[in-house]
């Protein structure tokens, strides 16, 4: 496979994931709210720390290769851009998720300035 193409297939990966685990923390959130303790708070708290581990590696990878972890940061900022009060991102369709909760959206900003920062600065991060 083209290198490439490889890189731009690892970078969608990662930021999908990373967006489905931000949704999967948001939905047990939910859930332990709802349930009254029935679900376990510390399910969310595991998915933000799996997507630590992912963002990591994306910036690891990023040393290497910057298309990696611009693609994962554009990814989440696709994602990021309807729930900031923008008017800029009106155009922007809510596709998949929007992050319902201060946490979410505060993970996703740090989320993209982290691959942003890794992509601008390449082997030197």
């Amino acid at each position: 496979m083209n290198r490439s193409v490889r890189s731009v297939l690892v970078g969608l990966v990662g930021g999908v994931v990373m967006l489905l685990l931000l949704d999967l923390a948001r939905i047990l959130t939910q859930a332990h709210a709802r349930d009254g303790g029935e679900t376990s708070a510390w399910w969310p708290i595991a998915c933000y720390a799996v997507v630590g581990v992912i963002l990591s590696a994306i910036i690891a990878a990023g040393n290497r290769d910057r298309v990696i972890s611009g693609v994962s940061g554009g990814v989440v900022l696709l994602f990021l851009l309807p729930t900031l009060p923008l008017q800029l991102a009106a155009w922007v369709p809510s596709l998949l998720l929007v992050p319902a909760t201060a946490v979410q959206q505060a993970i996703a900003v740090v989320v993209v300035a982290a691959c942003a920062y890794a992509a601008l600065r390449g082997p030197r991060a």
